[in-house]
């Protein structure tokens, strides 16, 4: 509980800040790329982050005047944690560079990626996308915002996977139970079903009467100690974006 109460905290300090104060170096940021600001980004990022975990709550949570229940399965409690970390973790990866030109050169690596995944969404569905009309876009919004020479269509700009994007973003990580990387795969593992997740987090009981010379029925439950490790590890990532954030909407 006092984990989705630090959750709530850090939605609410940010609210204050989702249009970055003027003279902010977010604000700084934003003048040079303006339709597609950094700090609109990096804001919606971490609503999200926050949202799967206030939709956890509302999941397990049943709260009274006199107590509060809380019961969870072991399917869909880990895939909020994961969504929640997939967010917080593009967040901090897009505002942590001191330099302001790497977060907007961040910041339109995203947007070429948002392209790619739009365009095959479309493709999909069997409709037209115009996804070479709006990757030419990248490439001038990136001569509007000062970036000279660089090409956000090259190879060198691809953007890393989140796995490379949590390794670098590991040396911002306080008071760690586990690694993010490590919290956000078995949260990846639960959210693919995967078995190798559930025995390595789940209670497993032994039905009676079911053993046999090749194995037995088990009852599976959820760990709640090992789901409160990984919702601390996505509570902490979660503020710690949320701090840079504030730090750089800031005037001060």
């Amino acid at each position: 509980m006092r984990l989705f109460d630090r959750s709530s905290d850090i939605d609410e300090a940010l609210t204050p800040l989702l249009d970055p104060q003027d003279g902010s170096r977010l604000c700084r940021d934003d003048e040079r790329i303006e339709h597609y600001p950094v700090s609109g980004y990096a804001s919606g990022q971490l609503a999200v982050a926050s949202g799967c975990i206030a939709s956890l709550k509302q999941m397990m949570v049943r709260e009274s005047e006199t107590r509060v229940d809380m019961l969870a399965s072991p399917f869909g409690a880990y895939t909020l944690i994961r969504n929640s970390l997939d967010a917080a973790v593009v967040a901090l990866w897009l505002l942590e560079p001191v330099n302001g030109t790497l977060r907007i050169k961040r910041r339109i690596m995203l947007g070429v990626d948002e392209i790619s995944n739009t365009a095959a969404f479309r493709v999909a569905m069997g409709q037209p996308s115009p996804k070479q009309k709006r990757r030419a876009r990248m490439q001038e919004v990136a001569i509007l915002a000062g970036l000279g020479s660089w090409n956000p269509l090259s190879k060198s700009a691809k953007l890393p996977s989140t796995t490379q994007m949590l390794t670098e973003i590991e040396r911002w990580h306080p008071n760690a139970v586990m690694p993010w990387l490590a919290a956000w795969q078995l949260a990846s593992g639960h959210a693919h079903g995967k078995l190798w997740a559930h025995l390595a987090s789940h209670e497993l009981q032994e039905v009676g009467g079911t053993r046999t010379e090749t194995g037995a029925h088990f009852r599976m439950t959820i760990r709640y100690g090992m789901l409160t490790a990984v919702l601390f590890e996505a509570v902490q990532l979660l503020e710690t974006a949320g701090k840079r954030y504030i730090e750089l909407s800031s005037r001060q």
